[in-house]
């Protein structure tokens, strides 16, 4: 297909309009109205207004912008160093996206989810005030005061868009304190006068409106820290001044909430896996931190009444492509652990599978930075949602568990900025955790928790995280080292570490000098200002009953989303009205599903706890637990009309005469993983693949359900006609796996792992010293740079591998074409245009997957730069916008410590999966620095 460039005209006239010094009037807060978007040839001149003015934020309604173009307001605000977003009003008319833009040059601290389409919220950060910021395209009025409610949490607050007075009065906004009532710009208290006045755009006729709003004095008073209406880091600068040393020592480790060595619970805590005691003379409240992978975990149900929602595992959040399902499995979390008392979850897990055989990718997001950092970052933005700080995790290279608090991984610093880092990078921009957890392993010969090119130099100040950076629960090895590497808390030190290093330890080395009183503070403010952000002083937790029904909702639409259906010869699924006998043999499918041990093991929930007791092992990382949600219930529920017998699968000949007798036969097969020990091979476990082949043999319509921590073997694959992958499935997997087999749901998941055949195409073939009885030990050294940044689809495309199922892949009960693939390139913006249209007879959804293939002589030959998940009607069509991550398109100089794109013809192919592109068109990308 033809090479389509954008011109670069625009970009190079917005870089040299932006070369004038500015000025900023921190007593006020000033709104920039248009009416509508400026034409292009005034794009330049608008700059150089902007960069002189200084405004705080611009307001520009009435956008229409192309769904095949890059937004020339996209542009203007990365020449200006500005966030841009766009607020959809509603669907797109196939050419054309209407809706609103804001850009704003101040940082942004918080924002909404893709929960509330129409509707967004932005807290801005001006150096002394929080000023929380709404839009309305039209489409969400009535949603608008929830949201003000949950988000505001006391900040001057401004409306822009076109709300209805009434529902901006509902949203707390006073109709006597308007301003431009005409525009729809209103303010709240907060402020103490605004004026506003034409502004006149050069070489434009465009109406324009500046809104100067200045701030209410100061509250003062005896704590002038819970003023409201200042910034997360100015509330925690006044506070600082007021703590004595012990205080904020106390700040700087926690304590082991659930007692040490079984004891008595430290005074305060509610039963956690981490507890801060508050100082209640300044208000300070304590932190109360909860192990959260996959839900709200209450080990060994020490919190009497306490139950939560057990999400399905972190590979099927990912499936589903969706990070508005990622949301609210986050929302679901973060809600649930406010009730439970909880204002820290230890979610927001954002280690690549780099080895199907790592124990813990259950709770992780796959193998691609892109899709793991987006999802991941979804996950952590609807946990805070709801007023508690999430972390991210495990940073960073923590992808094996053998050893962990051992081993050293290898890996070049490119390497691990274009894989690792890279989607911690991309989770951090898109969910602006609170915590960064450091991992247990060494990178290149240094601990996680000591690691100061990690922590210091590429987190804090490269990322420019504002947060705290806390240990992991026994990644502590030093006071002082660690301290001075950029950790900030030590996790429950005295039953964990040799040492609680962050108390004696560190106060000696502060008063010697090693660790400078400059650095304790820092500690303590970024603590300290994390949890004002997220309101842990303004809106605490409190003990609430938890709306069980409302997470089972969330649960089954990720279980039915993140599905993926691997095979469907014959088209097996979804079962026929007329398999009137059907078989449930194995994987305990009468009981419930697995799930996976260790620290993030939910096994409280409303349904109760283990349904099947007693599996081994039964102690630490287990038990082995079933979750009470059994597929053989369910599907019964689904088809009464039909007989349903189930067989526990132990005897292979027995369960193969009971398929031989039945019209369907479904087979379970699970395979168990947990936190600190990896799986030994590939293989499903307890001889699963032998009652496969004999139930296959005896019947050849047979199911195969898989419930696994990741990729297995699959020897059995020529046999077996239609295969579902169903990961974990949590509390609701029997539900949502019925729903898929019989057709009520449609399988929409797409894999976000590479299905290696067996381990003789990974990377390590093999590795000595895996799972609980290695034959022989590990040599504590785990070699990245073989594969570097050529993780999963990308090692396979380098090496000419053929996987069994490739990354992306997924089927569907419905069929979709793809048409007229277009891309438009302006600066290192590239956006590509599709038509997407369900050419089948059921509803159902794909995900249109945008990958670029590098030039010859790459050292990464292709990679994921953008997705797009699309539910379509039968026959129904729709032409869907793509937008790349601009360091998808670019590599890492470690040198420069800069991302650069270079220059060179590139094809884009709009792919089914990583292994099959539909269509591709060439580009051509400028040689430029990413800002």
């Amino acid at each position: 297909m033809k090479t389509f460039t954008k011109p670069l005209a625009l970009s190079l006239a917005l870089s040299a309009a932006l070369a004038t010094p500015a000025w900023a009037d921190s007593a006020a807060f000033t709104v920039l109205t248009l009416e509508q978007a400026p034409t292009a040839d005034a794009m330049p001149a608008l700059a150089a207004q902007l960069k002189t003015l200084q405004v705080d934020a611009v307001s520009v309604r009435q956008v229409q912008r192309g769904i095949g173009q890059v937004d020339p307001l996209q542009l203007l605000a990365d020449g200006l160093g500005y966030q841009y977003r766009f607020i959809a009003a509603g669907k797109d008319d196939g050419q054309t996206q209407h809706g609103q833009a804001v850009l704003t040059r101040l940082p942004i601290a918080a924002e909404s989810g893709p929960d509330q389409p129409g509707l967004n919220y932005l807290r801005l950060d001006d150096g002394r005030h929080a000023v929380a910021v709404y839009t309305d395209a039209g489409a969400g009025a009535s949603q608008l005061p929830a949201l003000v409610s949950r988000s505001r949490l006391g900040a001057p607050a401004v409306l822009l868009g076109a709300v209805a007075g009434e529902s901006a009065k509902a949203a707390g906004f006073d109709p006597a304190r308007v301003a431009l009532e005409a525009d729809a710009s209103y303010f709240s208290d907060g402020f103490q006068a605004a004026s506003s006045a034409p502004f006149k755009v050069e070489g434009s006729a465009l109406r324009a409106t500046l809104l100067t709003l200045a701030y209410a004095a100061d509250k003062g008073g005896e704590q002038p820290w819970m003023d409201t209406t200042l910034t997360a880091d100015a509330r925690a600068a006044l506070l600082l001044k007021a703590m004595t040393e012990d205080e904020k020592f106390q700040m700087l480790h926690s304590y082991f909430g659930l007692g040490k060595d079984g004891g008595k619970l430290p005074e305060g805590a509610v039963g956690s896996a981490g507890f801060v005691p508050g100082v209640a003379r300044l208000g300070i409240p304590s932190q109360q931190s909860a192990d959260a992978g996959v839900g709200v975990t209450n080990p060994g149900g020490i919190r009497p009444g306490d139950f939560a929602t057990a999400m399905p595992s972190g590979p099927s959040t990912a499936s589903t492509w969706n990070r508005g399902v990622a949301f609210a499995g986050g929302a679901t979390m973060g809600r649930e652990a406010w009730q439970q008392r909880f204002n820290i979850l230890l979610s927001g897990s954002v280690n690549l599978q780099r080895d199907p055989r790592n124990g813990r990718n259950f709770e992780y997001a796959g193998e691609d930075p892109l899709l793991a950092g987006s999802m991941v970052g979804a996950v952590i933005q609807g946990v805070q949602s709801q007023h508690v700080i999430s972390s991210m995790k495990h940073f960073a290279l923590n992808d094996m568990e053998t050893r962990r608090n051992f081993h050293d991984v290898r890996i070049g610093e490119q390497a691990m900025h274009e894989s690792d880092l890279l989607a911690f990078e991309i989770a951090l921009e898109a969910g602006r955790p609170g915590v960064a957890m450091c991992s247990y392993n060494k990178i290149n010969g240094t601990y996680g928790c000591e690691n100061g090119y990690l922590m210091n130099q590429v987190l804090k100040q490269e990322w420019k995280f504002p947060g705290f950076v806390m240990s992991d629960w026994g990644g502590v090895h030093s006071g002082s080292k660690a301290a001075l590497a950029g950790l900030d808390q030590q996790s429950a030190g005295e039953v964990f570490d040799a040492a609680v290093f962050f108390d004696e330890p560190l106060r000696l080395a502060v008063h010697g000098g090693v660790v400078p009183q400059a650095r304790l503070n820092d500690m303590v403010a970024r603590i300290l200002r994390t949890m004002f952000l997220h309101g842990n002083f303004d809106n605490p937790p409190q003990h609430q009953k938890v709306d069980a029904e409302a997470g089972f909702a969330v649960a089954q639409r990720t279980v039915e989303e993140g599905s993926v259906l691997l095979r469907n010869e014959g088209s097996l699924l979804p079962l026929a009205d007329s398999a009137k006998r059907i078989v449930i043999i194995g994987g305990h499918a009468d009981k419930g599903v697995i799930g996976g041990g260790g620290s993030s093991m939910v096994g409280v929930t409303a349904k109760g706890t283990n349904a099947v007791p007693g599996v081994l092992p039964t102690t630490w990382p287990g038990p082995v637990i079933f979750h009470p949600s059994s597929p053989l219930e369910s599907l019964r529920a689904a088809r009464p009309d039909a007989t349903i017998e189930y067989v526990d699968g132990t005897n292979a000949a027995a369960a193969a005469k009971a398929a031989a007798q039945a019209d369907v036969a479904i087979v379970f097969a699970t395979q168990w993983a947990a936190e600190s020990v990896d799986l030994p091979d590939m293989q499903l476990p307890d001889n699963q693949d032998g009652l496969i082949s004999a139930v296959a043999k005896a019947n050849p319509k047979t199911v195969l359900v898989l419930e696994t921590n990741g990729p297995v073997r699959t020897p059995w694959l020529a046999q077996v006609p239609a295969v579902l992958q169903a990961w974990y499935p949590g509390i609701r997997g029997g539900e949502g796996i019925a729903a898929l087999l019989t057709g009520q749901a449609n399988p929409s998941g797409r894999l976000p792992v590479t299905w290696v055949v067996d381990e003789s195409q990974l990377p390590r073939p093999h590795i000595d010293g895996l799972g609980f009885k290695p034959a022989k030990p590990f040599g504590d050294v785990f070699d990245f740079d073989i594969e570097g940044a050529n993780v999963g689809y990308k090692w396979m495309a380098a090496k000419g591998l053929t996987p069994t199922f490739a990354f992306g892949h997924g089927l569907s009960y419905t069929s979709f074409a793809y048409e007229n693939l277009k891309v438009s390139v302006e600066g290192s913006r590239l956006v590509a245009s599709v038509d997407i249209r369900n050419t089948g007879k059921r509803a159902g959804a794909d995900v249109a997957q945008l990958y670029l293939k590098l030039p010859a002589g790459s050292a990464t030959p292709i990679r994921l730069i953008g997705y797009d998940k699309v539910e379509l009607q039968p026959g129904e069509q729709r032409r869907i916008r793509i937008e790349a991550e601009p360091k998808t398109l670019a590599h890492y100089d470690a040198q420069a410590r800069q991302w650069k794109i270079a220059g060179g013809t590139y094809q884009v192919q709009l792919s089914r999966n990583a292994a099959e592109p539909l269509q591709t068109v060439d580009v051509q990308l400028v040689e430029q620095v990413l800002r």
